[in-house]
C-alpha cells in the first residue's frame, strides 16, 4: 500500500459534455488505483474528454498522470463510454504503478530477456487513442516540446516509454550519442530507429537512421503516409524531432536538444 497516510487527492478536469458524476467516479477509481503505489503520491491529475464528432466511434478519452515520489506515471485510454474509459484507465494505471514498484525486475523485459512466450511490453494491451479526422489544410502544430535527454540504452528507453504509456519515445542513444526512437509496432513488438542493430530478437525491428528533413517536408511526409508520426533530423539544427498526430487532429512536435 502507499506509504502516505493522507487521503490521496485526485484533481479532475472535465472537457466536453462530461457530467460531474463521471468526474466523481474517476476520482474514486483513480484514488483506489493509486493505493498500490510504493511511495508517496505527490500529485495526481485526471482529464476526461468527450468528443462529439460523429466520424469518431470512440468518444470518451481518459488520461491520468501521477507523481509517485518523483517518478511520473501516466496512462491514457479511449472507449465508447466514459465509464468504460475510466475503468480501463484504472487498470492501466494500476499496472504502471506495479511496474514502477518492481522496476529492477521489469526494466530488462522489453527487448528479449523475457522468454519467447512472454508478453514483452507490459501485461495490458494498449489501444491507441484515435485522432480527430481534421482536414489536412486546417492542421497546425499546437504543441512544441523541446528537451534534453540523458543517454539511454534501448532497454531503458523502452521501459520509460511503457511507464509513460506512450506510443513512442525520443531519446539520446548511449552508444552513438545521436537521437534515437523506440516505438510500438502494430503487432505489439518494438521498432527502434537511430540505433545500430544489436542481437537479433523477434520482438524488435531495427529501422534505418532518421532522414534529414525540414519541418515542412516532415509534415508532407506525415500527411502522405498512413503513419502516426515521422522521426527525422531537422535540416538546419540536426536535432532529432518527432512530428506526430495529436488526438485533436492537430500536430505535436517533440525536439531532442543538447
Amino acid at each position: 500500500m502507499s506509504t502516505t497516510t493522507k487521503p490521496i487527492q485526485v484533481e479532475v478536469t472535465l472537457r466536453g459534455n462530461v457530467g460531474s458524476g463521471a468526474g466523481d467516479y474517476a476520482r474514486t477509481k483513480i484514488a483506489k488505483a493509486l493505493g498500490v503505489a510504493q511511495g508517496p503520491v505527490l500529485s495526481a491529475y485526471v482529464v476526461l474528454d468527450w468528443r462529439h464528432d460523429p466520424a469518431i466511434l470512440v468518444h470518451a478519452v481518459a488520461e491520468a498522470s501521477a507523481d509517485v515520489d518523483g517518478h511520473v506515471v501516466r496512462a491514457r485510454t479511449a472507449a465508447p463510454s466514459m465509464v468504460e474509459a475510466v475503468d480501463e484507465l484504472e487498470s492501466r494505471l494500476r499496472g504502471q504503478l506495479v511496474q514502477l514498484a518492481d522496476r529492477n525486475r521489469t526494466r530488462h523485459r522489453w527487448t528479449g530477456v523475457a522468454a519467447a512466450h512472454e508478453w514483452r511490453h507490459g501485461d495490458l494491451v494498449r489501444r491507441p487513442v484515435p485522432y480527430f479526422p481534421r482536414p489536412a489544410e486546417t492542421r497546425e502544430v499546437v504543441r512544441h516540446k523541446s528537451f534534453a535527454s540523458e543517454p539511454m540504452t534501448v532497454d531503458e528507453a523502452a521501459y520509460e516509454m511503457d511507464l509513460l504509456d506512450h506510443d513512442f519515445f525520443l531519446y539520446r542513444d548511449a552508444a552513438s550519442g545521436g537521437p534515437a526512437l523506440v516505438h510500438r509496432r502494430p503487432d505489439g513488438g518494438l521498432g527502434v530507429a537511430g540505433v545500430e542493430q544489436q542481437e537479433t530478437v523477434a520482438a524488435v525491428t531495427y529501422e534505418p537512421q532518421p532522414a534529414t528533413l525540414t519541418d515542412d517536408q516532415a509534415r508532407e511526409r506525415l500527411e502522405a503516409a498512413d503513419e502516426p508520426f515521422v522521426f527525422y533530423r531537422e535540416a538546419a539544427s540536426g536535432h532529432g524531432r518527432v512530428l506526430y498526430h495529436r488526438y485533436d487532429g492537430h500536430y505535436g512536435l517533440i525536439e531532442l536538444t543538447g
